[in-house]
């Protein structure tokens, strides 16, 4: 079984956890921590994915590091990962628990890439546009590519769409090599 599918029925299982317990903000905001803590170390990441570390130690170190910070739910589920010799796969258990919980609130997370820096009110109508075509409401995440010479590039999820000045003058090349 690939680890997208398992990464997501672990998922499911927090998620099922915390929505009967109510405590799904909580849990959202136990895996920002979490991930934090994990990718702020080399160390913990390589102890995370060995086969050599046994599930005791993880454990103690990941209960030294973040039993005080996060839920007693989202520690114990930690501990079930680690358990079940999964702890290589955290970063997409992590990533597949935000993208269940943007689900449940109704929200879709894009990446737009731009040549230069959007004023306040383009963001805005950038996201009021996708809000009202996706029918969900958008969290947007901006960057600055001036590769791209002008317009905009916008990922949401694993769908590319390429409005950019770049993109189109490569597609017009095409067309006139292939006339």
């Amino acid at each position: 079984m690939s680890s997208f599918k398992i990464a997501r029925r672990y998922a499911k299982s927090l998620i099922a956890s915390a929505v009967a317990d109510g405590s799904v903000d909580a849990v959202s905001a136990d895996m920002a921590m979490v991930r934090s803590t994990i990718d702020s170390s080399k160390e913990l990441q390589a102890m995370m994915r060995s086969p050599v570390i046994t599930h005791s130690l993880k454990k103690s170190v990941i209960d030294e590091l973040l039993s005080s910070k996060i839920s007693p739910l989202t520690l114990s589920f930690l501990h079930l990962v680690i358990e079940k010799g999964r702890g290589g796969i955290w970063r997409d258990v992590a990533d597949e628990v935000d993208a269940q919980i943007d689900t449940i609130r109704n929200v879709q997370r894009v990446d737009v890439t731009s040549a230069a820096d959007l004023s306040a009110e383009e963001r805005s109508r950038i996201e009021g546009s996708l809000s009202k075509s996706l029918g969900r409401s958008i969290i947007a995440s901006y960057s600055v590519d001036a590769s791209i010479i002008g317009g905009a590039v916008i990922r949401i999820g694993d769908q590319v769409h390429d409005g950019s000045l770049r993109h189109q003058l490569a597609v017009l090349g095409k067309q006139l090599a292939q006339a």
